[in-house]
Protein backbone atom coordinates (compact mmCIF):
# COMPACT_ATOMS: atom_id res chain seq x y z
CA UNK A 1 0.00 0.00 0.00
CA UNK A 2 1.76 3.19 -1.12
CA UNK A 3 0.44 6.64 0.57
CA UNK A 4 0.27 9.05 -1.24
CA UNK A 5 2.79 12.15 -0.20
CA UNK A 6 0.13 15.32 -1.14
CA UNK A 7 -2.31 13.30 1.15
CA UNK A 8 0.19 13.13 4.38
CA UNK A 9 1.55 16.66 3.79
CA UNK A 10 -2.06 18.08 4.58
CA UNK A 11 -2.36 15.63 7.54
CA UNK A 12 0.66 16.98 8.73
CA UNK A 13 -0.64 20.45 8.30
CA UNK A 14 -3.59 19.64 10.03
CA UNK A 15 -1.95 18.09 13.56
CA UNK A 16 0.65 21.32 12.83
CA UNK A 17 -2.29 23.60 12.90
CA UNK A 18 -4.86 22.04 15.45
CA UNK A 19 -1.84 21.79 18.01
CA UNK A 20 -0.91 25.59 17.08
CA UNK A 21 -4.40 26.53 17.87
CA UNK A 22 -5.02 24.16 21.11
CA UNK A 23 -2.13 26.14 22.29
CA UNK A 24 -3.35 30.04 21.66
CA UNK A 25 -6.76 28.83 22.75
CA UNK A 26 -5.41 27.31 26.18
CA UNK A 27 -3.37 30.53 26.55
CA UNK A 28 -6.19 32.55 26.03
CA UNK A 29 -8.49 30.80 28.20
CA UNK A 30 -6.20 31.17 31.63
CA UNK A 31 -5.38 34.77 31.07
CA UNK A 32 -9.04 35.33 30.82
CA UNK A 33 -9.46 33.11 34.54
CA UNK A 34 -6.15 34.74 36.14
CA UNK A 35 -7.24 38.22 34.66
CA UNK A 36 -3.72 39.28 33.22
CA UNK A 37 -3.87 41.08 30.08
CA UNK A 38 -2.11 38.72 27.41
CA UNK A 39 1.05 40.16 26.11
CA UNK A 40 3.70 38.76 22.96
CA UNK A 41 5.66 38.11 26.12
CA UNK A 42 3.40 36.05 28.01
CA UNK A 43 2.07 34.44 24.76
CA UNK A 44 6.04 33.10 24.16
CA UNK A 45 6.39 32.21 27.59
CA UNK A 46 3.45 30.06 27.32
CA UNK A 47 4.36 28.58 23.96
CA UNK A 48 7.81 27.41 25.50
CA UNK A 49 6.35 26.04 28.52
CA UNK A 50 3.36 24.14 26.22
CA UNK A 51 6.51 22.21 24.33
CA UNK A 52 8.11 21.38 27.42
CA UNK A 53 4.98 19.93 28.61
CA UNK A 54 4.49 18.12 25.56
CA UNK A 55 7.80 16.73 25.77
CA UNK A 56 7.95 15.96 29.53
CA UNK A 57 8.56 12.19 29.85
CA UNK A 58 11.41 13.10 27.37
CA UNK A 59 12.60 16.52 28.42
CA UNK A 60 13.34 18.06 32.16
CA UNK A 61 11.29 18.10 34.77
CA UNK A 62 12.98 20.89 36.56
CA UNK A 63 12.18 22.88 33.49
CA UNK A 64 8.53 22.60 33.95
CA UNK A 65 8.48 23.07 37.55
CA UNK A 66 10.41 26.38 37.56
CA UNK A 67 9.25 27.50 34.00
CA UNK A 68 9.32 31.38 33.46
CA UNK A 69 5.42 31.56 32.61
CA UNK A 70 4.50 30.85 35.72
CA UNK A 71 6.75 33.86 37.20
CA UNK A 72 5.88 36.16 34.12
CA UNK A 73 2.19 35.77 34.69
CA UNK A 74 2.72 36.49 38.52
CA UNK A 75 4.69 39.58 37.51
CA UNK A 76 1.70 40.77 35.14
CA UNK A 77 -0.98 40.16 37.68
CA UNK A 78 -2.56 43.93 37.88
CA UNK A 79 -3.12 42.20 41.24
CA UNK A 80 0.39 42.48 44.02
CA UNK A 81 -1.54 40.78 46.98
CA UNK A 82 -0.62 37.48 48.81
CA UNK A 83 -4.02 36.10 48.04
CA UNK A 84 -4.09 37.07 44.80
CA UNK A 85 -0.84 36.02 44.02
CA UNK A 86 -2.11 32.41 45.67
CA UNK A 87 -4.99 32.42 44.03
CA UNK A 88 -3.02 32.87 40.06
CA UNK A 89 -0.84 30.12 41.32
CA UNK A 90 -3.46 27.72 42.00
CA UNK A 91 -4.86 28.37 39.21
CA UNK A 92 -1.80 27.74 37.48
CA UNK A 93 -1.63 24.21 38.76
CA UNK A 94 -4.88 23.65 37.84
CA UNK A 95 -4.19 24.83 34.51
CA UNK A 96 -0.88 22.56 34.02
CA UNK A 97 -2.71 19.45 34.69
CA UNK A 98 -4.68 19.82 31.03
CA UNK A 99 -2.18 21.91 29.43
CA UNK A 100 -0.20 20.59 26.51
CA UNK A 101 -1.54 18.33 23.97
CA UNK A 102 -0.80 15.06 25.28
CA UNK A 103 -3.32 12.94 27.47
CA UNK A 104 -2.16 9.94 27.90
CA UNK A 105 -1.86 8.59 32.33
CA UNK A 106 1.43 9.39 32.33
CA UNK A 107 0.92 12.94 31.44
CA UNK A 108 -1.46 13.52 33.66
CA UNK A 109 0.33 12.12 36.33
CA UNK A 110 3.55 13.92 35.49
CA UNK A 111 1.91 17.28 35.53
CA UNK A 112 -0.26 16.55 38.40
CA UNK A 113 3.12 16.17 40.19
CA UNK A 114 4.18 18.81 39.12
CA UNK A 115 0.87 20.56 40.17
CA UNK A 116 0.95 19.19 43.96
CA UNK A 117 5.00 20.48 44.34
CA UNK A 118 4.00 24.13 43.44
CA UNK A 119 0.84 23.59 45.82
CA UNK A 120 3.47 22.47 48.57
CA UNK A 121 5.74 25.55 48.25
CA UNK A 122 2.68 27.79 47.88
CA UNK A 123 1.41 26.80 51.45
CA UNK A 124 5.06 26.49 52.70
CA UNK A 125 5.19 30.35 51.70
CA UNK A 126 2.16 31.23 54.00
CA UNK A 127 4.54 30.54 56.96
CA UNK A 128 6.80 33.14 56.34
CA UNK A 129 6.48 36.25 57.54
CA UNK A 130 6.35 38.67 54.80
CA UNK A 131 5.50 42.42 55.50
CA UNK A 132 2.75 42.54 53.17
CA UNK A 133 2.90 46.25 53.31
CA UNK A 134 5.66 46.18 51.35
CA UNK A 135 5.35 47.51 47.89
CA UNK A 136 7.84 44.87 47.01
CA UNK A 137 6.05 42.13 48.34
CA UNK A 138 4.51 40.65 45.17
CA UNK A 139 8.68 40.68 44.34
CA UNK A 140 9.48 38.81 47.59
CA UNK A 141 6.82 36.59 47.31
CA UNK A 142 7.62 35.59 43.96
CA UNK A 143 10.87 35.53 44.44
CA UNK A 144 10.37 33.03 47.20
CA UNK A 145 8.44 30.67 45.42
CA UNK A 146 11.20 30.64 42.23
CA UNK A 147 13.99 30.02 45.09
CA UNK A 148 11.95 26.95 46.49
CA UNK A 149 10.71 25.37 43.30
CA UNK A 150 14.40 25.62 41.95
CA UNK A 151 15.75 22.32 41.78
CA UNK A 152 18.93 22.76 40.72
CA UNK A 153 22.16 21.05 43.10
CA UNK A 154 24.31 24.68 42.97
CA UNK A 155 21.56 27.45 44.86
Amino acid sequence: MRIDPAILANYRHLIVTTKESLAQNQFQHFVNTVQVSPTKRLEKSYHSLFKAIDKYPMGDYAKILNHRFLFEILKASPKKRERDLRRITVNYCQFIQSAGSGNTEAHRCNTNRISQQITSCVKELQELEFDKKDEEFHHKWIGELRERLDTRDNK
